[in-house]
């Protein structure tokens, strides 16, 4: 089989699809202002910046290792999962709102678990992971970031 065209490699693909991700998340994170942090202090915002920077930096390395590779990629096939992964990304977003995080963070992580076949034949695992990555991504968010999450009822009204 012929391979693909250097950018459409998997390799590439889905971190070009985590740079416009993190674009869009540093994009947002400017948008977050606090009532008590002046100009150049720490701020609310100040770690989703720095975790953006890092994620720069890492999608970075792993452009730089690909392109460096001279590597045959499988059949169009292996593209399907990165396209779930979008796919299942873009339905979040579209139901963050109208369910409110928990809900549709827990379908999410759940949808993201069942497309890499993680703990699919232990489904108390499955639920127990599931719910432990929404409970933490809700820490995170809600407690150090101090964003304040959308909830079911919100959506509706």
């Amino acid at each position: 089989m012929a391979d693909r065209a250097p950018l459409l490699r998997t390799g590439v693909l889905l971190p070009f699809f985590f740079l416009i991700v993190t674009t869009v998340y540093l994009a947002a994170a400017f948008n977050i202002h606090s009532q008590f942090a002046g100009d150049g202090e720490m701020s609310p915002r100040s770690v989703p910046i720095l975790a953006a920077i890092v994620m720069y930096v890492a999608l970075a390395v792993v452009f730089f290792n690909e392109f460096r590779k001279p590597t045959a990629d499988g059949p169009a096939g292996e593209m399907l999962r990165p396209l779930l992964v979008i796919v299942a990304t873009a339905g979040y977003i579209a139901l963050f709102r109208p369910l409110g995080y928990w809900l549709s963070t827990l379908a999410f992580s759940s949808v993201l678990f069942a497309i890499f076949h993680y703990q699919i034949r232990k489904p108390h695992l499955f639920a127990l992971y599931a719910i432990g990555v929404t409970a933490l991504f809700y820490g995170l968010f809600a407690g150090v970031f101090g964003v304040r999450l959308p909830t079911i009822t919100e959506g509706f009204f």
